[in-house]
This record gives C-alpha cells, structure tokens and sequence, in this order.
C-alpha cells in the first residue's frame, strides 16, 4: 500500500511541474548552450552617449594643450562651462546643443578633485618656467615637448584627463552600469542590454575589437598597448564585455556574473600595468624634469583610477603612490623602483615589469 501511495504523489508531483496551466513557468536551464561570438557585433548595439563624452572630454584636453602651445593663459571658465556644459564653450556646437554633461557622471566624491584642478590652472603661466614649489611650464631636453605643471610637479593636463577616465570611465562601469539594479535578472531584458552597451562604450573599443585595433580610445588603446605581453585584448572582450552581453540574451545569470568579475579585474590590471610603464619611462628620462614628471603623472593618476573598482586587489594602488609621492620634485630612483615592485608583486607582473 505504502509503495502504490509514494508511487502515486511522484505521479502527481511530475505532472504539476510540467503543467503550465498553474501560470507557472518551467524553471529555467541552469545551464544554456549558445555560442559566444568573437567580437561585440550584436544587434541594435549603441554607446552614442559614451561618444559623446569622449568627444566633450577631448576638448577639455585641447583647451590645455592649445593654451600651451600659443603660450595663452588657461581659463577656469571654459574649462568648468565644458565639464558642466554650461553655455558654448565647445567648438563642436553639437556638444553644446547636448543635454549630456560629464558633471552628471562622474563619481559625486570625486567632482571636487577635477574642478580643483580647473581653478589651479587658472593661476599657471604658459610662459613662466617651472621650479620647484612654482607652477609653470617644462620643456623637454630635446625642445619638442611642453607641459604645465603645477607647484608639486603634477601635470594638469594628465591629472584632469585621466582624472575623469577614471572618475567617469571605470566608476561608470564597475559601480553604476554592471550594477544588479542596472543588469540584473530583476531588469528587463531591453534595458540590461542598454546599460551593458554602455558600460562597454566607456570601454573605448571599436565593435570589432580585438580582431580590428583601429580607431581605440582611451582605456581600450592603454589595453591594446599592453596587449603583447599581456593578452587582455582578448580577455577582457572575450571573457568580459562579449561574454556578458551574451548571457544577457541568453538569461544567463552565472557567466553574466563571471563576466562582469572579469571586466573589473582587467580593467584595473590595464591601470596598473600602464602605471609601471610610466614608472619605468620615468626611470629612463630620470633627468629630464618635463618627461619625469610628465610620466609620473601619468603614473600617479592611473593608480588614483583603481579605487572605482569596489572589489580592487586590496590598496596596493595607494602604496605605490605613497612611493611616488606627492612633491615629484622630491621623488627618488629608489622610490620609483619601489612602486613598481610593489605592483609587480601585487599583480603578478615580475616576469615582464621591466619589459611594460
């Protein structure tokens, strides 16, 4: 009897899970097969936005290097009238016909740090030479390159320019886009979709990237220069923003996560292998005050980026900045040597950092 009962409920329980006529629908396959493609050449694919801001940021870089060259002063107002395209300070009237502004986007605790720099600036000659504790101007030793810099030796251009690639860029992807309540199975199919070709607009990638390089920007020019010793080029697309807008289609929620684990780690290995680079050029032209300082900015602000990935590979970033310093006219061969050791060893990256 007791058999024929148990036989029974297994009878009924296999007949309500396949039943649809309770509006239940059948759980869902834990585990779909569909093929990843080789690039990001889905359908109705669109970042227009993120070019956009590409478009508004490499003004506010023009604006500086155009003052430089013409030896012109560099006003805060058509610095801070792009960042929160206030009034028509563009060249391109398109931009300033546009509601975006970069203000909006970028991380509200970091707004401060660029618009600090913006009126900074204001108060730098384009004629006066630099020294130590004095804001102006470095000319390489070779005569072809011009930069400002601030009293502590800090480029403003790469302290305002890389400033907002992370501020905007990385905190755009790692905290606000791949965000659950923006991609997340809660989410309707249409707008994850959005968001995640966004976040990879911010990338800077071409659709056809990597198997086509041209036309990179920004973090995807910095991956693909780091690509022959690194091979993210194919990681952080393959792995990364490819594989995670194939599980969006596809429901699947496990390689979305992977996916998006995989985005922040490369993103940030991009930083911090582009950051001994610098570090390493800033060694080889330790003499040349306008190159050293120039590249230690650069240096210096890719690891400033690394703290908009929530789930960074602990605060290696702010050690090695720590050695960098924040007087570069003080910093030393041995610090240098320093931050780069300690991000080598942090990132796996002793078999080719004198090599980056």
């Amino acid at each position: 009897m007791k058999i024929k009962i148990l036989m029974a409920i297994l009878a009924l329980s296999l007949l309500w899970s396949c039943s649809d006529d309770n509006g239940t629908d059948p759980p869902k396959n834990e585990n779909p097969q569909y093929e990843i493609p080789n690039t990001y050449e889905f359908e109705d694919v669109n970042f227009d936005d993120q070019v956009t801001y590409f478009a508004m940021l490499a003004e506010i870089k023009k604006e500086i290097t155009d003052a430089i060259d013409n030896e012109a002063s560099v006003g805060r107002g058509p610095l801070m009238g792009m960042y929160r395209n206030q009034g028509t300070f563009f060249d391109d009237d398109e931009l300033n016909q546009s509601d975006l502004k970069l203000y909006t986007v970028t991380d509200p605790t970091r707004q401060a740090f660029v618009e600090g720099y913006f009126g900074d600036i204001n108060n730098a000659s384009t004629t006066r030479i630099a020294e130590y504790s004095r804001k102006g101007i470095l000319i390489s030793a070779d005569g072809e390159k011009r930069y400002l810099f601030d009293s502590l030796g800090r480029e403003y251009a790469q302290m305002i320019e890389k400033g907002l690639m992370g501020a905007i860029f990385y905190y755009q992807v790692a905290q606000i886009l791949t965000a659950d309540d923006m991609v997340g199975s809660s989410v309707d199919s249409l707008t994850r979709i959005q968001n995640w070709d966004k976040a990879f607009g911010y990338f800077g990638a071409p659709n056809g990237f990597p198997e086509s390089t041209e036309g990179v920007r920004y973090i995807a020019k910095y991956c693909n220069d780091r690509n022959e010793l690194l091979g993210l080029n194919e990681i952080i697309m393959k792995e990364g923003f490819i594989k995670g807008r194939a599980a969006i289609e596809n429901n699947d929620e496990k390689r979305l996560e992977e996916a998006i684990a995989q985005i922040k780690e490369s993103w940030e290995l991009v930083l911090a292998s582009t950051a001994i680079h610098y570090l390493n050029g800033a060694k080889k032209d330790f003499t040349d005050d306008a190159i050293k300082h120039h590249k230690l900015s650069e240096a210096w602000v890719f690891l400033w980026s690394v703290q908009f990935n929530p789930s960074s590979n602990g605060f290696f970033y702010e050690q090695a900045q720590a050695q960098i310093g924040t007087n570069y006219w003080e910093t030393t061969l041995i610090q240098i040597n320093e931050a780069i050791n300690i991000l080598a060893n942090a990132y796996d990256l002793n078999e080719v950092k004198d090599e980056l």
